[in-house]
């Protein structure tokens, strides 16, 4: 079964001041589930946001985090940032923490090496706090022939580190996403719904259905697996009234399954 998730970006920074009534929307359009940036929740109003998502009967999917990992003189402290949070969202009820690795120009394989060890670290801890760490992709992972995706594959152990893979990323890197989710789908326990106009560069984001992404074959192949998963619809920037967008992202994606 497939559930359908909102990753609230596509409201923009509203999101911290006017959370309760994005996510009222959020349902309306019919949405199960949302995920949302960790930095927009104040860590000390837990029950408020317990109370938000039990009156809204609205899941809170993930909580997505980022930084810079490949700056070992910060690391230690952004580690124990990442701690707190994977704590707050245990008490919510939250399945996963989804973090996005940082870009670098040039980024080399010590790079990558720097941030698997970090990523093993906050794989641990949320073994032990319950939570599933899952890695978001963007384009830069599949330079240089994905060295970057196959060190972070490589180096972190399975149990530790999941994959929430971005689909729309994926076609915009000149990657099959279908091709990669079948050689990790071990490791795969959400998606990400995104789509570009095309793979130029600068990528513009477009509703879904409306670009590069193959979002059918995609989609009957995670339904033939006979497993439940969340497909969390991702658009970060609209030209659209964001509402509108996500509205439309929810019917795509809705109408997939019919």
């Amino acid at each position: 079964m497939v559930k359908i998730g909102c990753v609230t970006i596509v409201f923009g920074p509203r999101i911290k001041d006017d959370m309760a009534e994005i996510y009222a929307t959020i349902k309306k359009i019919g949405y199960d589930g949302v995920e949302t940036g960790a930095r927009y929740f104040n860590l000390d109003k837990l029950e408020y946001y317990r109370d938000l998502y039990s009156k809204l009967d609205l899941k809170l999917v993930a909580l997505h985090v980022g930084g810079d990992f490949t700056n070992k003189d910060s690391v230690r402290e952004q580690l124990n940032n990442i701690k707190n949070i994977i704590i707050f969202g245990r008490k919510l009820g939250c399945p996963y923490l989804n973090i996005s690795g940082s870009y670098k120009e040039e980024k080399t394989r010590e790079d990558y090496i720097t941030e698997a060890e970090s990523y093993k670290e906050i794989g641990k801890v949320c073994v032990d706090e319950g939570i599933v760490f899952c890695y978001h992709n963007h384009y830069w992972e599949f330079i240089n022939n994905g060295e970057g995706m196959k060190i972070l594959l490589d180096r972190i152990p399975i149990e530790l580190m999941k994959l929430v893979p971005d689909v729309g990323w994926l076609e915009a890197a000149g990657v099959s996403a279908l091709k990669f989710l079948k050689e990790n789908i071990s490791r795969i326990e959400a998606l990400h719904f995104k789509d570009f106009k095309s793979t130029s560069v600068p990528r513009e984001f477009t509703e879904l259905g409306t670009g590069i992404t193959p979002f059918k074959e995609i989609y009957e192949y995670i339904a033939s697996l006979g497993r439940d998963w969340w497909i969390n619809a991702e658009q970060d920037q609209t030209k659209l009234d964001p509402a509108e967008a996500a509205r439309i992202n929810y019917e795509y994606v809705k109408n997939l399954g019919r």
